[in-house]
């Protein structure tokens, strides 16, 4: 009876946090995983925080996550996540779950706090569609792995999001270059208001400043940030106010 006891008081953190990589259930319409046993025993509503990853050599070959790697059975499941707050996908293909992606993950919209996403694949205006879909959004990290100057794509340039979240809290940018992502955001969601803001090798800076200069409290940059120690010296140049 203790031991129960300890249990029923423990469970709510055990299972607080899951990760699901390409070795779970979530890939595979059979076999067994936690994902799969957390869903049998009715532990996903206890789950707070989701990560979806990937192993290192799939995301080096170009293989991301698309919608003919999750059986049927994976989103029923999915939507038994029914308190969850943070969410994170490593190398989301955006594209590939257009239109029907409110369908597969819609289910978080009441919920969803915190969005992770690592190397998302799409255009601007598809991967800002995925963040319109929750609402209540606070937290935003989009982390790329390495710096690029490719064209950006214009396919879906009218598509507009569902809702507009707050965006209120941190802001995580890592080797990102996609201005025309931050351009639409301001745009469509009528601005940008993060209180914080983690910056590394970002190279529309500046505009995230103007856009945040009223509600911004804290600022994080790097020594070995190139785009970070250019505009140091801006600032100390006099150029920037």
């Amino acid at each position: 009876m203790t031991c129960y006891s300890w249990y029923i008081a423990a469970v709510p953190h055990l299972h607080h946090s899951l990760t699901i990589d390409d070795n779970d259930i979530l890939f595979d319409a059979t076999g067994y995983g936690s994902f799969q046993e957390s869903y049998r025993l009715g532990l996903l509503p206890l789950v707070k925080r989701l990560r979806i990853r990937q192993r290192g050599y799939l995301s080096e070959i170009g293989t991301g996550l698309t919608p003919g790697r999750l059986c049927r059975r994976t989103f029923h499941r999915l939507s038994a996540l029914t308190n969850l707050r943070e969410l994170g996908i490593d190398d989301l293909e955006v594209s590939r779950f257009m239109p029907r992606i409110r369908r597969c993950f819609g289910c978080f919209s009441p919920t969803l706090r915190f969005l992770t996403l690592r190397d998302p694949r799409g255009s601007c205006r598809q991967i800002l569609y995925f963040i319109g879909l929750f609402p209540n959004l606070q937290d935003l990290k989009l982390h790329y792995i390495r710096l690029t100057d490719e064209q950006e794509s214009t396919v879906d340039a009218t598509l507009v999001p569902l809702s507009i979240p707050p965006l209120r809290g941190w802001l995580t940018l890592t080797c990102f270059t996609r201005v025309n992502l931050i351009e639409d955001i301001i745009a469509l969601f009528g601005g940008l208001r993060f209180r914080h803001m983690d910056l590394f090798r970002v190279k529309c800076m500046r505009l995230l400043l103007d856009a945040c200069a009223e509600t911004l409290e804290t600022l994080r940059l790097y020594p070995t940030d190139s785009y970070g120690e250019i505009f140091l010296k801006k600032r100390e140049g006099g150029e920037l106010k």
